[in-house]
This record gives C-alpha cells, sequence and structure tokens, in this order.
C-alpha cells in the first residue's frame, strides 16, 4: 500500500513544477474507483477528498467505519435469529367441564358461524 504521505509528498513536488496541485476531475474519480475496488470493505460514501492523498487517507476511517457497521449488522442479525418453533406451537388441551358458561357459549357461536359459512 502506498503511504499517504508518500503522495502528498508526489503531488506537491508535481504541484511546484506545473503550477498547481489541483487534479481533473475525471482523473481523480478514476483513482477513487480504483481505491473501490482494491478495498471493498470500506463504506463508499466516506471514500472522498480532492487530491489522491485525501482519497487515501480516507480509506482507513472508511474501513474502520464498514467494520462497525458490519459488526453491528452481525450481531443484530444474531439476536433476531433465534430459534422459533415450526407451526406455532403445541395444540393445547382445553378441559371444557373447567370452562366458563360464557366461553363455551361464545364458542358454541364461533363454531356454529363457521359451519354456516
Amino acid at each position: 500500500m502506498i503511504s499517504p504521505l508518500e503522495v502528498a509528498e508526489d503531488e506537491q513536488a508535481i504541484g511546484e513544477q506545473d503550477g498547481g496541485p489541483d487534479q481533473p476531475p475525471a482523473e481523480l474519480d478514476a483513482v477513487r474507483e480504483m481505491v473501490l475496488r482494491a478495498y471493498p470493505d470500506v463504506v463508499p460514501e466516506l471514500v472522498a477528498g480532492d487530491s489522491v492523498a485525501a482519497l487515501l487517507a480516507s480509506v482507513e476511517p472508511a474501513r474502520s467505519a464498514y467494520a462497525r457497521l458490519a459488526e453491528t449488522w452481525a450481531g443484530s442479525r444474531d439476536a433476531a435469529s433465534a430459534p422459533v418453533p415450526a407451526g406455532g406451537g403445541a395444540v393445547i388441551a382445553v378441559d371444557p367441564d373447567r370452562l366458563p358458561a360464557a366461553e363455551k357459549i361464545r364458542r358454541g357461536l364461533v363454531m356454529a358461524d363457521t359451519r354456516k359459512g
């Protein structure tokens, strides 16, 4: 990996030769695309800068942000994937002798409605 300090020194030397450190946006975009391909484990929105040195310097914070997001996502996915019994659980047998009269009437009316419709 190229050190951002080395790139900054090279840019400074080039800037002194041709009068300005500004890079054409097309070249800077091409360098950004190469950085994103080289480091797939970064948050792309955080890889930015107005020079090659700034782009390279933004890689490490983007990688650490990606690692934090991946860790958070993995932790929430583990918590959400708690085992759930298939089929909604076991059927609980109800003793009709223990039901109150109002519940027996309610269940009878529900059964009568389901048989009609």
